[in-house]
């Protein structure tokens, strides 16, 4: 079985690099945070927030490419162009499948990570030989603490891409729900605290709405979480316990979704 879901694994890994706007994203990555190097000419203080944050935007935007397009590419282009046959026709279950699938993406998104905070680093270093005077307060493990953070991020997005996939047929549907979970779950915290002022409490809101958002927050995924940018800018220590803590609740939510899509797989009719 291990081998099965090697094999699977890398399959899709060698899919993915061979996909073209796997270039285009990269490259826009690093002109991003090539871009910073000028970019910070403008400022005359606090360069190295502004370094931190534009370089960690990047690699989150990077990312977010990534999953919305190759990531979705990878799995609907089976479905659409009826490889899954030849793929399923192997000894290979359903539930490998989707494993094999999701790993293989993550191992995808891993290596473009490992490279981009790779520039990312180089950048920054080069900003900080520059105007070291800066980045006093600076501190390279806030940063790449916030990398791992975003990167842990990404886990649930393609779980949900996986997710999406097995209960659609139209790869344009799950890009649309895709989408739709990421800006839901990066606002939802935002929302339940309004709903919690006193200006809220001022406004008339019927129980039923209240009672929806109140549900809604606790099955979208909180991706505001994960996003650590500020904290890593402004040299804010991160705890271990806060990225223990936000580990857990990845695995735990990610493999919730991977099993549902398990289980809706293996029962799912194709066409």
């Amino acid at each position: 079985m291990g081998r099965k879901l090697f094999a699977l694994i890398f399959l899709t890994f060698k899919e993915g690099v061979r996909d073209r706007a796997l270039v285009g994203v990269g490259l826009f990555s690093l002109a991003m945070m090539g871009g910073s190097v000028m970019v910070v000419n403008f400022f005359m203080r606090e360069l190295h927030k502004v370094s931190v944050d534009i370089n960690l935007s990047a690699i989150a935007f990077a990312g977010l490419l990534l999953t919305f397009f190759v990531s979705l590419n990878l799995m609907s282009k089976d479905m659409d162009k009826h490889t899954i046959y030849c793929v399923l026709s192997k000894p290979f279950s359903r539930t490998q499948y989707i494993w094999g699938k999701y790993l293989g993406i993550m191992f995808l998104i891993f290596i473009a990570f490992c490279i981009l905070t790779l520039c990312s680093t180089a950048t920054i270093f080069f900003i900080k030989s520059q105007y070291e005077v800066y980045f006093k307060e600076f501190s390279w493990l806030e940063f790449y603490k916030a990398i791992y953070a975003q990167f842990l991020m990404f886990f649930i997005l393609n779980a949900f891409i996986v997710f999406y996939s097995t209960i659609t047929t139209s790869s344009f549907i799950t890009l649309l729900f895709s989408i739709s979970t990421y800006i839901a779950g990066q606002t939802i915290e935002e929302v339940v605290l309004f709903l919690q002022s006193s200006q809220a409490m001022e406004m008339v809101m019927s129980k039923t709405i209240g009672s929806i958002i109140g549900i809604v927050q606790y099955v979208l995924p909180n991706l505001s979480v994960f996003d650590l940018k500020v904290r890593s800018a402004h040299a804010l220590p991160i705890s271990f316990e806060y990225l223990s803590a936000i580990t857990f609740y990845c695995l735990i939510y990610s493999s919730v979704l991977l099993i549902s899509s398990s289980l809706i797989f293996n029962r799912r009719e194709l066409k």
